[in-house]
């Protein structure tokens, strides 16, 4: 025995859907109970965002740069990175300076190493910026002035940097 399906037209079937939205939309909105206003909960800002960009690099080269850079990682890959001869670093980030717990562990192996660290924030920023590039014509004058405990956390924060072979056998040499 088969079943016969009777059939309705395109247009039947679009006019009872449009129906049935209006009157489910209609009895949705007429039968909702009556909600109180409710102030709205302010979310607090975020301390972190790994997104924005918390530091700025002005490095110093004998062309000017392009664009400002504000990872460390662009300075390693700048065009210009083989003239780069000092560096500053300075915090740009929208919150009050904070720092996280990876930069903190940073300045923790420069205290564990002897640094005395009066501002960790300062530390760090001196670190990163011992991180970027120093000339190789005066390294080993620059290392000595910035001392084991940054060279060391330096190479914590980048053991990866193009100069992180020159840190660690200056480190030996002065062991």
């Amino acid at each position: 025995m088969s079943r016969v399906t009777p059939s309705i037209s395109r247009r039947t079937a679009l006019r009872l859907g449009i129906v049935t939205a209006w009157s489910v939309g209609t009895l949705a909105f007429t039968t909702a109970p009556a909600v109180a206003a409710v102030p709205a909960v302010p979310v607090p800002p975020s301390t972190y965002d790994s997104n924005a960009p918390r530091f700025r690099f002005d490095v110093i080269t004998a062309l000017p740069m392009s664009a400002p850079l504000t990872r460390l990682e662009q300075v390693w890959a700048s065009p210009q990175y083989m003239r780069v001869t000092d560096c500053a670093v300075r915090y740009i980030g929208a919150e009050t300076f904070e720092l996280t717990a990876d930069e903190s562990a940073v300045v923790d192996v420069a205290e564990a190493a002897g640094a005395v660290v009066d501002d960790r924030r300062a530390l760090y920023l001196l670190i990163l910026a011992a991180s970027t590039r120093i000339d190789p014509a005066s390294l080993d004058a620059k290392l000595t002035e910035l001392g084991r405990p940054v060279v060391m956390a330096s190479l914590a924060l980048a053991p990866e940097a193009p100069q992180a072979a020159q840190f660690g056998a200056w480190l030996e040499r002065t062991g």
